[in-house]
Order: C-alpha cells, then structure tokens, then sequence
C-alpha cells in the first residue's frame, strides 16, 4: 500500500527556502531544460469558452499535457502543507458539506463570492508568496510564478489554481479569520465563497472584511445575509440548526433516477450513473451531519459509558 502523506508545517515543505532552478526541476520531476521551457512558451494553453448556468460564457484556459503535469506537481506539494481551520477547499478529506456544517447553529450567516477569483490573482502575488512567504530564492519564485500563471493571471483550467489562489492572497485571508475571530464569529473559505456566521455578524466586520478583500485586489459579488431564518452555504440549506439538500439538488436526482430508469440494462450512460452517485452521495452526507448532530455526547468512566 502507498505511504500516506502528512501535513507538515509551511516551513517543512520542501519548496521552503528553494533557492536553486535545477534543484526546483528535480523536485518537479523534469528536467532543467525542460522547466524553463514551461516557464516561457506562451503557447502551452488551450483558449476556448464553456456556457455557465446562466448562459452567459466563461473563457477557460486549458493547460498543455506536460504543463499541467508540472502544475500538478506543485499543488500535491502546496496541498501538503497543514491547511488553516477556516479553509475548506481545496484541502483533503474536507469537503463543501463540512463548509457549511460550520454555520448549522448560527443566527447571523453572511456570505459573499469574490469575482472572477483566478483572472483576479495577478502573477507578482504568486512572486510574492514563493519569495516572501516560502523564501524562495527571486529566480525560483520567478519560475514558479510563470509556470503557475497565464497572461499574468492565474488560469482558468489548472489543477494548481484552487489552491495557488488560497496561498497567494493568505495574508488577507489569514486577517479576515482573525478580525472574525475576534468578535466571536465563524469564518470559512471554500475556494471563491466566504461566509461569516455566528449569534450576532456586526456589519463593521462585514465591512472591515469587504476593505481587505478590496485592498488585496479583489472583488466580491452575489452577497446575502440571513438572520434566524433559512440560508444556503455552499449548496446546502441551513434552517434551525438542520441541514438540507436544497430543493434543486432534490429535483435533480429524481430526474437523474428517472433517466436511468428509461435506460435500464448495459446501455446505461457512464456519465449519468457518476452523476447519479454523485448526487446520491451528497443526500446521504448531508443526512450523515445531520444524524451526527443530535447523537448524544457518550462520556467514559471507568469501564461505563453515560451518554
């Protein structure tokens, strides 16, 4: 069986203190050459546009093979590293349900999207992180920061970008949880979607929070906020302390099974079976938090366990 991996510390990453480019190839398993190649053609991303929910379009920038190879590398390296509590994607073994099971019991939920969060990420924030926060030589970070980013930004399409774009804005990130913190509130990040809860979210926080995300950059949109009454995070109702698969999600699966029912035997989509799981998976994991909430709390004395 392969070795599980640990978190580490930031400070234990092997690209902590990298001050060498053939040393940073090795550890990116190509060749110098080759890394420098990566760094500088310009011509390594596929352009093309998807339609969004609302039909408006979404430009994407596709890495090549061998450079989404290389950036993949460096987010397993930076998704070693031991993720702060308020983070919740992209991080193993945490998920979106786990997001807004944070909120469940607050009467206060606000939450907001930053806008356009990878095109937002300009490549001298990436430099900046590698350089002044991982103390990586100025060549090393300089490499990083191109092999990471496109036409200055982070792109669209990578598998780094989730969580290149968490690290390269952490110092906001990092001061928003404290200033939460600080008046009593629960602060989570789930990629693009911040949401601040608790039995009271003063909106000077709200708006302390809105002028760090300003001043790194950043923009934000699609704000709510709920007070004792019904809200959704990250996809999932919050109503009294209980969760709930939202209405949609529930619509969606009895349509998925009703597609698989017209196409019973060997015939049956790939593609709508992983959907249907998928969907299925989400109901049973919100029902799951659900159950985990109202099962007493089992103390154990001596050989006797008292709920």
């Amino acid at each position: 069986m392969p070795t599980r991996v640990k978190s580490y510390a930031l400070e234990r990453s092997p690209l902590y203190g990298l001050q060498s480019r053939s040393r940073l190839a090795g550890l990116l398993f190509v060749s110098p050459k080759e890394l420098k190649r990566l760094s500088g053609d310009m011509h390594l991303y596929k352009h093309f546009h998807v339609k969004k929910k609302d039909k408006s379009l979404r430009p994407v920038e596709e890495p090549r093979r061998e450079l989404k190879s290389v950036q993949r590398r460096i987010a397993e390296l930076l998704a070693r590293i031991m993720p702060p509590d308020f983070l919740f994607c992209p991080v193993k073994r945490r998920s979106y349900i786990g997001n807004a099971e944070q909120h469940r019991d607050s009467r206060v939920v606000h939450s907001l999207d930053v806008k356009k969060y990878f095109p937002s990420t300009p490549s001298r924030r990436v430099y900046w992180f590698f350089h002044q926060v991982m103390g990586c030589s100025t060549d090393v970070a300089a490499v990083l920061a191109k092999v990471a980013c496109c036409d200055e930004h982070l792109p669209t399409g990578s598998p780094l970008s989730p969580i290149m774009a968490y690290y390269a804005h952490m110092d906001i990130w990092e001061e928003v949880a404290r200033i939460a913190r600080e008046n009593g509130c629960v602060v989570t990040v789930y990629i693009d979607d911040v949401t601040v809860s608790g039995a009271k979210v003063p909106k000077a926080l709200v708006w302390e929070m809105k002028k760090m995300i300003y001043g790194g950059g950043l923009r934000y949109h699609k704000e709510k906020r709920a007070v004792d009454r019904r809200s959704e995070v990250t996809g999932v109702v919050l109503r009294n302390g209980e969760m709930l698969v939202a209405n949609r999600h529930r619509d969606k699966l009895r349509k998925l099974k009703q597609a698989k029912d017209r196409e019973r035997g060997p015939e049956v989509n790939k593609s709508l079976l992983g959907q249907l799981a998928g969907m299925q998976g989400m109901v049973d994991q919100v029902r799951s938090a659900n159950l985990r909430a109202t099962e007493p709390v089992r103390v154990r004395v001596g050989k006797i366990e008292a709920a």
